[in-house]
């Protein structure tokens, strides 16, 4: 465990099994993830708050940017002057159309995903509304003209669980059993090892 608290590395079989539930079915109720793992719906319920309290994963509504009408999918690569990287990364931060920024090395600063209406919102944007955030040499944008995945379509590892699925001891009685089919193999279709 970190100073900040749980991270991906200390959770145990159980807390993976719902992490993979939860990620196949965001709306699997705590019922359904309790019968399939075994255990109590309040240990699910626990272990859920816990998983939430320490931000290993947050529970929200994802939309689909393309049926909302925000059709300009943009990067911005975005250099500033030394000493104000910080400020205009928060000014940014700030602005409702940055869906990612990210603090990076190499041609740029800062690299922000936009989303906007349309081109002519995208040309305001960076005429007029991106020169004041603070001191920036330069931009580079780049148009995304489709996207192929999306970092919420992101699964655990196979490496996460493979280790766990073996610790009997840690998992609810016949939990083991029936993720290695019993003869010792891993069942592919358990969330454990999915």
């Amino acid at each position: 465990m970190t100073a900040e608290g749980r991270v991906l590395d200390d959770l145990d079989a159980i807390d993976l099994a719902i992490v993979r539930l939860l990620q196949d079915q965001g709306r699997t109720t705590n019922a359904h993830i309790a019968r399939t793992l075994g255990v109590s719906e309040p240990t699910v319920r626990k272990r859920i708050d816990r998983l939430m309290a320490d931000e290993i994963i947050k529970v929200v509504a994802v939309l689909n940017p393309r049926k909302t009408g925000y059709a300009t999918d943009v990067l911005v690569g975005i250099s500033v002057e030394p000493g104000s990287l910080l400020t205009v990364g928060e000014a940014l931060s700030r602005c409702e159309e940055v869906v990612y920024l990210g603090y990076t090395t190499g041609r740029h600063d800062i690299l922000v995903e936009m989303l906007f209406r349309d081109d002519e919102a995208l040309f305001e944007f960076l005429n007029s509304r991106l020169p004041p955030l603070g001191p920036i040499i330069g931009t580079e944008t780049y148009h995304v003209l489709r996207t192929g995945k999306i970092n919420y379509d992101w699964k655990l590892p196979i490496e996460f669980g493979t280790a766990g699925a073996r610790e009997a001891h840690r998992l609810p009685d016949g939990w083991a059993q029936e993720m290695s089919g019993g003869d010792g193999s891993e069942a592919a279709a358990s969330p454990l090892t999915q």
